[in-house]
C-alpha cells in the first residue's frame, strides 16, 4: 500500500514537471494522476471482461498449510475442478473464448518458507506479495495470486480467507487463505467436507477478485448485502457472506460444481465494459 501511495505522488510530480507550469488546481491534478493509474492497471474488472483471453492461478503455500489436491472421495472428481468449472462459467457466453488454467497438484504450486506466525495483520500479508508472487497480469492474460497460510487475521479472527487489493483498488487482488480456519470444517465424519469448504472459499474469494458483488462488476439486479459489504443477499449463492456447515455438506461437486447464484451470474453475463 505504501508503495502505491508513493507511486501516486511521483506521478503527480511528473505531470507538473512536464507541464512546466500548471494552472490546474492540485485536486484536479490528483484526479488526472489517479485516472492514469487506473487506466494503466490490468488488474480490474473492466479488463478481465473485455481484452483478457486467458486467466490462471498462481498458488503458494506454507508448510502444513498445503491446499487439498487429488480427488473427492464421493464422485471421484478432481478437487480443483470446482474452481476450474466456476472460472470457466464466469467467462462463458461472451462471444469469445477465455482459456482457464488452474493448478491441481502440489507440484504445480509453490511452497514458501514457514512464516512462523499465528496472527496476521494486513501489512504483514501484503509484505508477502512482492516476495513470492512470480506471475503478473497484462491486458490479455490475468493471473490471480492465492497464498495459503497458517494462523488467522488479527482484526478478524475466524475469517476463512480474505482478498486484498492495493490503494484505491489499483493493483492485483491477492487471496489469502487461512488453512487453520478451513480445517475447522473437518468433522471427521462427513466425507470431503473440509475439501469442499476450501474450494467454495477459494471460489468465493475469486468472485471478489473479479469484481463481485458490485465491486467492479455493476449490479444487474438488486442483490447486494450492503450490511456485509460486497456480498450477495441470496443465502444459497456462493457470494453470501457466511459459509455454513449445512451449505458445505449439501454441496455436491459431482452433481453441480457451480456455486455462484443466478443473480451474480447475471451481473457477469450483462457486464460488457
Amino acid at each position: 500500500m505504501i508503495f502505491r501511495v508513493v507511486l501516486f505522488l511521483s506521478l503527480l510530480s511528473i505531470i507538473n514537471c512536464e507541464n512546466h507550469k500548471s494552472e490546474l488546481p492540485p485536486a484536479v491534478l490528483g484526479y488526472i494522476a489517479l485516472d492514469y493509474l487506473i487506466l494503466s492497471d490490468p488488474d480490474r474488472s473492466a479488463v478481465y471482461f473485455s481484452s483478457v483471453r486467458s486467466a490462471g492461478l498462481e498458488i503458494a503455500y506454507e508448510p502444513d498449510a498445503e491446499p487439498f489436491t487429488g480427488n473427492f472421495t464421493i464422485g471421484g472428481s478432481d478437487i480443483w475442478s470446482v474452481v476450474q468449472n466456476n472460472l470457466e462459467d464466469v467467462f462463458a457466453d461472451r462471444g469469445y473464448t477465455v482459456s482457464i488454467s488452474v493448478p491441481n497438484d502440489l507440484s504445480s504450486m509453490t511452497q514458501i518458507p514457514s512464516q512462523g506466525r499465528s496472527v496476521w495483520s494486513v501489512n504483514q500479508l501484503l509484505d508477502l506479495v512482492p516476495r513470492y508472487r512470480r506471475q503478473a497480469s497484462d491486458f490479455q492474460s490475468t493471473s490471480f495470486f492465492i497464498i495459503y497460510l497458517k494462523g488467522q487475521m488479527a482484526d478478524a479472527p475466524g475469517v476463512i480467507a480474505v482478498t486484498i487489493s492495493g490503494v484505491f483498488g489499483i493493483g492485483p487482488p491477492v487471496v489469502f487463505v487461512f488453512k487453520d480456519m478451513v480445517n475447522q470444517f473437518d468433522s471427521g465424519i462427513s466425507p470431503d467436507k473440509v475439501e469442499k469448504a476450501e474450494q467454495m472459499t477459494v471460489t468465493h474469494e475469486l468472485g471478489h477478485a473479479l469484481g463481485l458483488v458490485n465491486a467492479g462488476i455493476p449490479l444487474h439486479s438488486s442483490h447486494q448485502d450492503k450490511e456485509h459489504g460486497n456480498h450477495c443477499t441470496e443465502e444459497s449463492c456462493g457470494m453470501f457472506w457466511a459459509l455454513s456447515d449445512t451449505k458445505v455438506e449439501t454441496f455436491s461437486p459431482s452433481t453441480n460444481s457451480l456455486i455462484l447464484g443466478q443473480e451474480c451470474r447475471d451481473d457477469i453475463r450483462n457486464y460488457k465494459p
